[in-house]
């Protein structure tokens, strides 16, 4: 209790007074009538008036409750004039002392009032704060936000008040002092959301924007930070208005040029402040009001609200464009990309899994943007990698990780738990018009520059612009997934020749960046990335009509499928693995070019040049706006991006089966094998296949030797008495027929021996699978060639070689050594399958070339002449089939190897070994091979053998039955000797 109240106490007039006072209360508590709140007021008027010589009034609490009561907003304005009336009397009794000590107390009432008060009480209500409020001067500071924000509401536009409350509050700023009001003003703005409408508009009203900046600073307050919050606050606000002041707020207070000059303390903002400024603007893009989006791109553009420059340079600001485009690139860009950043990542709100609105407004953020030409594609790029990182992200959150991660490698089911999920769906759906929104190959280049980039970056350490964001450069294994990703739930049938000529290129590019940095990333990069180009390779098509292009006379016309040629995609087919994806094999260009020996053995790999791959190099960029740099990855990656060169000869679909077929040399070469002597130079390289004719046969019966006697070191007791499986069975009568007088037949697998299973990592196995899986599903595409093409793939296809192993290409003839020679079952296994596979269907292939070359050469006129022809090339052509045939003994090593495995000590091997040893059978020039292997082994003189071999047929007997019905090959055999 205040002493002066202590001391009143003692008088008994004062306590009468009291007395009287306290009569009066009581009858607001019978009161049950809006009347009888008025004659409540009325009696306690006449009690407050019947002693005036004390400015200390006693209950004072109660009072102010009880007036603050009849001020409520439900209660006629009667009530509330009455109520008033009360509190003129009281304020002339208590004079400014005690109305300064006790403002709370009857300001608690009143200030709430002005915004729900009726027309006759508002000005009533101005006329007290004009007579006993403004003249307490600094001692309303301790009251000033609140009395601001209750005055604010009588700055409605319309009111009979308007211009009475605006000066009001201009008086009061001066009496409080300006700094500080305005201070007192941002902070209602911040956390009274009904006022901001009309603070925003008292403070567009009095800036002059004839007078500079630093002159009318005192309207931020005293501290930047509370004026950023609420800017903030008010850009995200639900009125239109309060946004559109806020952004002329921000084009006069904060323009890029002012804020961020260090010479300007007065307006400075901290780079992170910025940041946060520009995010709260962008959120006015989702309402699509034109009159929002011209006030944030003046302010990112550096104009003003009359269109006139903001900061312009002396020279480079000669016209609105180029002023423009300067003031971005050095003012804005930054701060934008940053920002967007930041609402990609949820910084500034907080998701809720349950509200898909908050998901979507990136993407359709960034769909306005792309509206304005001057700053949308100027920014995509920066930050489309962000985009899809959101996006993958988003979708993590909406399915749940573990689903995600369980139908990574399955659209069927990744797409069904797409459409059982709602939000999902709505974010694959906006994202979707994002990619519409922009030229239908930008994604999937960018994409492609960007995985480049990442298998590249530990080289070359590139700088891209992307970077220079603070966000962590995307890893080889991160761009891989996202690409599966976008592959799997974007829609491509939407976009036209995205499938049938882009992902091609697409793919060749990815093919191209690997290869010339295999030997730079990890094993376990290579096969993600391996994956990524096995799914796009599974997106590609067939273009529906293709264009035949006649170099003389430039014409074009479309080229219909003949019945012939789809006789020929039929024959084909029925070599294909099931369910292979689609694919194409090139041809060995390098061997017609004499290039085979050109490719290292030791994984150390030269710039391929254009010429050396056959690849016509290509630069067709988008012609939009929408620029990504990747002439320059398309020159240096050797593909053609034309629609009419990739599926042409030297195109990007012949093109990657070669890129597989160098990748594959080079996982054999580095980490499947190891070269036993150095026949090629200090720095030999995989595709030197000179070991054939220099590597002495004694030397190589030597080493063989000494590998038998290691052999027999490591061996278990109970097999020391048995021979290595190569020299278990004398030759029989057809190998020796083919290696008489000939060295060739031991000289094909020289050089090189596999590594032992210890020495293989479980990455190499995993990298060597995807290797051989994706050169298998690559040999089923078919390209389109010309006439001449077409004869010249027929001479060098059926053309004379002369069994020079010399042509035999290193990807081919590490197979054959793993066949033959690996120590690893999964590795050997893993080979043979895919080398049965791709003779399989190399001898489909040739036959039906063959039998077609035939038909026309017999006939008097080709009804194919002039036209493309769709042809799909054999993976190895017959003469290197012939080669291998005559010149090595490698089907009958390979048949001994897997005779070998079906032993009792590898029952786990028994299935596969069956599997392929038929395939074998199948496949070798010669019914004959595989029996003899058997019939010596039941015939052998030792005993011991005999029974094993009965084994070992015991076991091909029963487990081919459940094979032989289930395989197609080129030409099916049984065991008939």
């Amino acid at each position: 209790m205040d002493p002066e109240e202590l001391e009143l106490q003692n008088d008994y007039r004062y306590r009468n007074y009291a007395a009287v006072i306290e009569k009066a209360l009581r009858n607001f508590e019978s009161s049950s009538e809006w009347a009888d709140l008025i004659s409540s007021l009325g009696k306690l008027n006449k009690a407050l008036q019947s002693n005036l010589r004390y400015s200390l009034l006693p209950k004072r609490l109660i009072i102010g409750k009880r007036l603050a009561q009849c001020l409520h907003p439900a209660l006629p304005s009667g009530v509330h004039l009455k109520a008033l009336e009360t509190y003129e009397v009281i304020f002339k009794i208590i004079g400014t002392k005690w109305l300064a000590k006790d403002l709370f107390i009857y300001s608690s009432g009143l200030f709430p009032l002005l915004g729900h008060a009726a027309m006759a009480v508002k000005p009533v209500l101005l006329t007290l704060y004009e007579r006993y409020y403004l003249p307490l001067q600094r001692a309303l500071l301790p009251s000033l936000q609140a009395f601001i924000t209750g005055l604010l509401p009588g700055l409605e536009e319309g009111l009979e008040v308007y211009d009475r409350t605006d000066a009001l509050l201009v008086k009061l700023s001066l009496l409080v002092g300006q700094q500080v009001f305005y201070g007192a003003l941002w902070g209602s703005m911040l956390v009274t959301p009904m006022v901001r409408l009309p603070a925003s508009v008292f403070v567009v009203t009095h800036f002059d924007r004839m007078a500079p900046l630093s002159q009318q600073t005192h309207m931020l307050g005293y501290g930047h930070r509370a004026v950023i919050k609420s800017v903030c606050l008010s850009l995200q606000d639900s009125n239109v208005l309060v946004q559109r002041n806020m952004l002329e707020v921000l084009l006069y207070f904060f323009p890029f040029a002012t804020c961020l000059d260090p010479a300007e303390p007065s307006v400075a903002l901290s780079a992170e402040d910025m940041t946060t400024v520009v995010s709260a603007a962008l959120l006015t893009l989702l309402r699509r009001d034109m009159s929002l989006n011209r006030r944030l791109y003046a302010w990112l553009l550096g104009t003003d609200i009359k269109g006139g420059m903001v900061a312009p340079h002396p020279t480079l600001s000669t016209t609105m464009e180029e002023h423009t485009s300067f003031y971005f690139n050095t003012y804005s860009k930054d701060y934008l990309v940053k920002a967007l950043i930041n609402i990609l990542k949820q910084k500034e709100v907080d998701s809720d899994p349950e509200s898909v609105i908050s998901y979507l407004r990136p993407f359709r953020i960034i769909i306005s943007l792309l509206d304005k030409p001057e700053i949308g594609p100027a920014v995509l790029s920066s930050v489309l990698l962000e985009v899809v990182r959101a996006f993958h992200s988003y979708c993590l959150e909406m399915l749940g990780e573990e689903t995600m991660t369980k139908s990574g490698h399955s659209a069927n089911q990744l797409a069904c738990k797409i459409k059982e999920n709602k939000n999902a769906s709505e974010i694959i759906k906006t994202m979707n018009m994002l990619v519409s929104s922009l030229n239908s190959e930008y994604l999937w280049e960018y994409m492609t520059q960007r995985f480049c980039t990442s298998v590249s970056e530990k080289d070359d350490r590139p700088t891209p612009p992307e970077q220079d964001y603070g966000q962590p450069a995307p890893s080889v294994t991160e761009m891989s997934n996202l690409i599966i990703f976008l592959l799997d739930v974007l829609p491509l049938e939407l976009y036209a020749d995205i499938q049938s000529l882009f992902l091609p290129d697409m793919l060749g590019t990815m093919l191209h960046s690997l290869r010339r940095h295999m030997d730079s990333i990890s094993l376990d990069e290579v096969t993600q990335g391996l994956r990524a180009c096995f799914k796009v390779l599974s997106k590609v098509q067939m273009p529906v009509a293709y264009m035949d292009v006649d170099g003389g006379a430039h014409t074009e016309e479309v080229e219909s499928v003949s019945p012939e040629e789809e006789t020929t995609k039929d024959g084909h087919n029925e070599g294909e693995k099931k369910g292979s994806a689609n694919g194409h094999q090139e041809d060995e260009r390098e061997r017609r070019n004499g290039l085979g020996e050109a490719e290292p053995a030791n994984g150390v790999y030269s710039t391929l040049r254009s010429e050396d791959s056959g690849l016509g190099i290509s630069a067709s960029p988008s012609e939009q706006h929408l620029q990504l740099g990747m002439v320059t990855e398309a020159e240096r990656n050797g593909t053609c991006k034309t629609g009419v060169g990739v599926w042409r000869r030297g195109g990007s679909v012949e093109a990657m089966t070669q890129c597989l077929q160098d990748i594959l040399a080079f996982i054999t070469t580095r980490y499947l094998m190891v070269q036993v002597e150095d026949v090629g130079g200090p720095e030999p390289e995989p595709q030197h296949d000179q070991s054939a004719n220099s590597v002495d046969h004694k030397s190589l019966l030597g080493r063989r030797e000494f590998k038998d006697k290691l052999t027999e070191l490591f061996t278990p007791n109970k097999l020391k008495a048995r021979v290595s499986p190569e020299t278990q069975l004398p030759a029989s009568p057809t190998e020796k027929k083919k290696c008489v007088g000939s060295s060739v037949c031991m000289n094909w697998a020289a050089g090189y021996m596999p590594r032992g299973r210890a020495e293989i990592s479980e990455a190499c196995r995993q990298t060597f699978v995807a290797t051989c899986h994706l050169l298998l599903e690559s040999t089923t595409f078919p390209v389109y060639l010309s006439e001449e093409e077409m004869l010249a793939l027929h001479t060098d296809m059926f053309g004379h070689s002369g069994s020079d192993l010399d042509s035999l290409p290193m990807w081919l003839r590490s197979l054959m050594i793993l066949c033959c020679m690996s120590r690893d079952y999964n590795i050997q296994h893993t080979a043979v399958a895919s080398l049965l596979e791709l003779v399989n269907h190399s001898q489909s292939l040739a036959l039906v070339i063959e039998d077609k070359h035939k038909r026309y050469q017999s006939s008097d006129t080709n009804p194919l002449s002039g036209r493309l022809q769709m042809v799909s090339v054999p993976p190895i052509y017959p003469v290197l089939l012939r080669a291998i045939e005559d010149g090595t003994d490698f089907f009958q090593r390979l048949s001994r190897v897997l005779w070998s495995q079906l032993d009792t000590e590898q029952r786990e091997q028994h299935v596969s070994c069956v599997d392929l040893f038929y395939r074998l059978h199948c496949l070798a020039p010669s019914a004959s091979i595989c029996e003899d292997i058997i019939c010596q082994a039941l015939l052998h003189k030792d005993k011991a053998v005999r029974l094993e071999a009965l084994h070992r047929f015991t076991v091909l007997w029963h487990l081919t039955r459940e094979i032989q019905c289930n395989r197609t090959m080129s030409l099916s055999r049984s065991f008939d000797r």
